[in-house]
């Protein structure tokens, strides 16, 4: 009956020995799409001195300050990242990535006073979409990034981060499009019920001018 004891008693002392033992971090390494410094600043110099200069000379008689860059919270990041992920643990299906897509806020539409401060109607402008794998064919044989196609969610519940993914066909390139696999398996209509994963709302500089209206 003592060894028990004793035994019980080393087994106890292990357990928290084990327990106080600091938790190993994940390794973290320098990504192998990170660019050089150099290299950055030559990108950037390119698109000012080419895209961004015939965007500012064909706008406002040339006055037009084109968009140099937008910015996202790092919290704001994690946070849709996280989303994702839930929504991919939740459905059981993968979300691939996430396509960064140009664009350009409308010129018409409902914007609140505070959205005119930041968003000027016209202006360019990024917004991301998460993306789901669709089977192979002509089209991603030339390029394999088109299997991963930008999706929402049709709840088939309460929750409305449950549901099918369905491929958004109407931010698909001309290429895409020709897909007779993607347009089988979606329709072109958009459907009010849709959950979206866009995320927009970036700052972006140069800050937008005052809308005229206010």
């Amino acid at each position: 009956m003592k060894k028990s004891k004793n035994y019980s008693l080393v087994a106890l002392l292990l357990l928290v020995m084990c327990s106080c033992e600091p938790k190993k971090e994940a390794t973290v390494s320098i990504p192998s799409n990170v660019i050089s410094i150099e290299k950055g600043i030559l990108m950037k110099e390119t698109y000012k001195n080419d895209i961004q200069k015939i965007v500012e000379t064909n706008r406002e008689d040339g006055k037009y300050e084109g968009t140099e860059f937008a910015w996202i919270n790092l919290d704001s990041l994690k946070n849709y990242i996280a989303l994702l992920e839930k929504v991919s643990q939740l459905n059981n299906k993968k979300v691939s990535g996430v396509r960064i897509y140009f664009s350009q806020y409308p010129y018409q539409g409902e914007y609140t006073a505070s959205q005119r401060e930041r968003l000027l109607p016209g202006r360019e402008t990024l917004f991301l979409a998460p993306t789901t794998v669709i089977p192979a064919n002509e089209s991603t044989k030339k390029n394999s990034i088109l299997e991963n196609v930008p999706f929402s969610i049709v709840p088939n519940g309460n929750d409305k981060l449950v549901g099918d993914f369905k491929v958004i066909t109407q931010l698909l390139g001309k290429g895409e499009m020709s897909s007779t696999e993607v347009r089988k398996a979606v329709t072109n209509t958009t459907n009010s019920q849709e959950t979206s994963l866009l995320m927009n709302d970036l700052g972006m500089y140069p800050p937008p001018k005052q809308s005229e209206e206010n």
